[in-house]
């Protein structure tokens, strides 16, 4: 009984770590909403009064930009909501990271898709240089910063997947740019901000993977938790696989 209830223990701790609070999955949320397809487009642009009358690209467009770079890469919650600053505050900061890998990655395929198919992928714009210099920084230096940050607290990990994104998420990364890789060119990342960026890019464009953590570590299956019944802690899984969400 004493082994099966540190099972359980050690199952409800781990469901803890991986829950994410409902004031950051509404953020998260509001920044991806602009992104959906009615408000890309021409279609959008010729209808909406605000962006007639304003430079290129949609106002929301911008703002969840300029929101996630704040919030993500510079780590600054001043002038957000109490309860979201007190959300972001109460888990790890790689942990939040980890939940809004997936929906800049969304925001940014859509973004690209958008201007592939009006044909003006010509150049980049300023919304979709933002938004690639987040991604770029969330894939390449967030896990080393975040540790950094870690060991500058005293805070240590055992395990060598946990500053690493989940295998789900890295699926997700190569079935939405791996049909978009092709329409951008080195020329796109000539600056200071995006030229770290072809870290990533030129890899997928010789059709190899990207040398960074997150693709190259070995990694091996996620534990499957189940309840009521099923749950017996029968069982026994090591570790993680490639990264704890």
């Amino acid at each position: 009984m004493q082994k099966e209830s540190e099972r359980k223990l050690s199952f409800d701790t781990t469901l803890s770590d991986q829950a994410l609070p409902i004031p950051i999955q509404i953020f998260l949320w509001k920044q991806i909403s602009p992104f959906i397809r009615p408000k890309l487009g021409k279609l959008h642009e010729a209808s909406c009064m605000f962006c007639q009358h304003a430079p290129p690209g949609h106002h929301e467009l911008k703002e969840a930009c300029k929101l996630f770079e704040k919030v993500l890469v510079q780590n600054i919650d001043h002038g957000l909501k109490p309860d979201l600053t007190e959300a972001i505050r109460s888990i790890p900061r790689w942990r939040f990271i980890q939940a809004s890998l997936p929906h800049v990655m969304h925001c940014s395929a859509a973004l690209l898709y958008n201007r592939m198919k009006d044909g003006n992928i010509q150049t980049l714009g300023a919304v979709e240089a933002k938004l690639l210099y987040t991604l770029h920084w969330l894939i390449l230096d967030a896990a080393e910063e975040c540790a950094d940050a870690d060991y500058d607290k005293g805070i240590f990990h055992s395990s060598p997947f946990y500053y690493l994104f989940s295998i789900p998420t890295m699926t997700l990364f190569v079935y939405l740019f791996a049909p978009l890789c092709q329409n951008l060119k080195e020329s796109d990342f000539q600056n200071f901000r995006l030229e770290n960026g072809l870290k990533v890019w030129q890899p997928m464009w010789e059709f190899r993977h990207p040398d960074a953590g997150c693709f190259t570590t070995h990694c091996k299956p996620k534990p499957k938790y189940l309840n009521g019944r099923n749950f017996r802690g029968k069982q026994q899984f090591g570790g993680v696989f490639m990264g704890s969400e």
